[in-house]
């Protein structure tokens, strides 16, 4: 009978630690799921102009693409440069005045941004209203992973301050929505 209790006892104890250790909460459940690697990054993406309060207008779909599953680089992907999507100016053309996203590749040193990045610490969660740039990181292949949403929601420190540390080799505006399109003036005889 003694000995039945110990098996018994042994086995709770064993239960109990291994679902101590199934509750601590490892780099990767704190920030989900390695991001999906694509080769299409780009600021047009259906799940960063969302983040960024916009959507693309049906006349410049050519397709309906999928938005990228976010989260941290998957191990073994090397981030050589980064791109940055932000809302831009409103643009104008014979349409009328589009909404626009702005998109800035970085090239620099990454170990600031990617020390902000490592799955370590739990980013901010962004404010409501705020709309804050959406960031890829991208390697010498052009193969790229999107950071979670609410990456760069550190104020002025953290990984905002590690993009400013970056060169920016390139600035693009891409129109996205007709915000005000132009009205046909009657002409007077």
């Amino acid at each position: 009978m003694r000995a039945a209790r110990r098996a018994v006892t042994a086995v709770a104890v064993l239960l109990a630690a291994a679902a101590c250790a199934t509750d601590a909460p490892s780099a990767e459940d704190a920030a989900g799921p390695p991001a999906e690697v694509r080769t299409d990054a780009g600021c047009l993406d259906p799940g960063v102009l969302d983040a960024l309060g916009l959507e693309l207008d049906a006349s410049l779909r050519t397709t309906a693409p999928q938005a990228a599953t976010r989260g941290l680089p998957p191990a073994g992907f090397v981030a050589d440069s980064v791109l940055v999507c932000d809302r831009g100016d409103p643009l104008r053309d014979s349409a009328g005045t589009w909404w626009s996203v702005t998109a800035t590749r970085l090239e620099g040193d990454l170990g600031d941004l990617l020390g902000e990045v490592d799955g370590t610490r739990t980013p901010r969660e962004c404010p409501d209203d705020a709309v804050v740039p959406q960031v890829w990181l991208v390697d010498a292949m052009g193969a790229a992973v999107l950071l979670p949403a609410d990456v760069v929601c550190d104020g002025a420190d953290g990984i905002p301050a590690a993009l400013g540390t970056l060169e920016v080799v390139e600035r693009t505006e891409h129109p996205v929505a007709l915000a005000q399109p132009v009205t046909a003036q009657a002409s007077a005889p």
